[in-house]
């Protein structure tokens, strides 16, 4: 019984090295984050608000283990009209406030073109705004420190590989006129696809980061997703990996799309061994090409997916990365895809997600029940943005509410005005 026991465990130690590649992608300059969804995605600056998030989330995100957030910015819609693209300085403001956040806690950020549309092809023509927003942020940030990095744009998609690498080296040219010093993120079409990566020229530039995304098998991981085609709403309690047992029926409205074509390789696509052999995809590239890679996004959608599945899935995705000397940036840290409890207030102090966190290999803050009770120290409401504890409604019933005036602050550089 004793000789069982120790071949157990020696077959225990080996496992996690099972189809895993031997050897590492070129390492990145960070190691682990997240995705901070919804704080710059808005629809124009004057619709950005810091109660979502603020510098004691980032303080959070460090005592979680992490040293690298990506910031999506709906970045086009924060400039003017062509030809000039003019970034709106409110925008430049609140970015500023977030670098110099960034900057005081040692956290690297990337700041992530996230002007995307799921319905939408990439426009063939996207290199007129994209070459002016880019040249302007890098001339502004060229000073600063070399954990800001600049990715030209989140999941191009529904344009050719070559008519996108052509792009990206236009973005690529106009950053390097203003500024040497920063690291450019680049990756391929087709949705930043691990597939496309090869499809990319060895860009002559020696300060490039490359990435890609990880969502494998998509129909684990966006089960219950609203916004793809067909909606997948109607799908829930897919296993991983694949368990006939527990496997539940195809909705029949899916019966000729791709979703139950999905369904139907299931068996063989909802494996640990699958996702071993994709990520390597991506590792050989690196190694290839001896440049640095990360991984970008990588989550499942919390709504209709079984809570130990989806544990199992962050760990395999999570250590196959880091066997692989792969960094990452989760999708995402709040939100349907985030690191807090399903259905809670998302507080840092009550409501984590602590076995995901395991899964992650983070840290695992203390946590306590809520207990609702008076304030007994000041806040404040407005300090040029609403304060963390204010909820900004722009209802009015007759008029508008502007909540960066510039005409009369009695303090700082804006006020509300009514």
């Amino acid at each position: 019984m004793r000789h069982k026991i120790l071949l157990f465990a020696l077959l225990l130690t080996l496992l996690p090295t099972i189809g895993t590649s031997t050897a590492l992608a070129t390492s990145a300059p960070f190691n682990r984050g997240f995705n901070l969804t919804g704080w710059l995605q808005s629809s124009g600056p004057r619709a950005v608000h810091f109660t979502r998030f603020g510098l004691q989330d980032l303080r959070h995100i460090q005592a979680l283990g992490a040293d690298v957030v990506r910031l999506p910015i709906n970045l086009h819609a924060m400039a003017g009209p062509a030809p000039d693209y003019a970034l709106d300085p409110l925008f430049l403001f609140f970015l500023d406030q977030i670098v110099d956040w960034c900057d005081e806690l040692g956290l690297h950020l990337i700041l992530d073109n996230h002007t995307f549309d799921v319905d939408t092809n990439t426009d063939p023509q996207i290199g007129q705004i994209l070459v002016p927003v880019w040249r302007q942020l890098a001339a502004r940030y060229e000073g600063r420190s070399e954990r800001l990095y600049y990715e030209v744009l989140n999941e191009p998609h529904g344009i050719a590989d070559a008519a996108w690498n052509s792009i990206q080296q236009e973005v690529i040219d106009a950053i390097r006129q203003v500024n040497v010093h920063h690291v450019i993120v680049v990756g391929p079409a087709e949705w930043n696809s691990y597939n496309n990566l090869d499809a990319m020229p060895r860009y002559a530039d020696d300060k490039l980061l490359y990435t890609f995304h990880f969502y494998d098998p998509f129909l684990f991981t966006h089960q219950g997703a609203s916004w793809v085609n067909p909606s997948m709403v109607p799908v829930a309690g897919i296993p991983f990996p694949f368990d006939a047992e527990r496997m539940p029926e195809m909705p029949a409205a899916l019966a000729s799309t791709w979703a139950g074509s999905a369904y139907s390789s299931y068996r063989t696509e909802g494996t640990l061994e699958r996702v071993d052999r994709l990520l390597d995809i991506a590792s050989r590239f690196a190694q290839e090409r001896d440049v640095p890679i990360f991984c970008g996004e990588f989550g499942v959608y919390i709504p209709n997916s079984p809570s130990e599945d989806r544990l199992r899935w962050y760990e395999a995705v999570r250590l196959g990365l880091e066997a692989r000397g792969i960094a990452w940036t989760t999708w995402d840290y709040k939100g349907g895809f985030g690191l807090f409890k399903r259905g809670s207030d998302e507080l840092f102090a009550h409501d984590l997600n602590l076995p995901l966190l395991r899964a992650l290999g983070l840290n695992t803050p203390l946590q306590s029940p809520f207990e609702r009770r008076p304030l007994t120290a000041g806040f404040a409401l407005y300090e040029d943005f609403i304060g963390p504890r204010v909820t900004a409604s722009s209802w009015s019933g007759v008029g508008e509410v502007d909540y960066f005036w510039e005409g009369e602050p009695s303090a700082g550089r804006y006020c509300i005005r009514w």
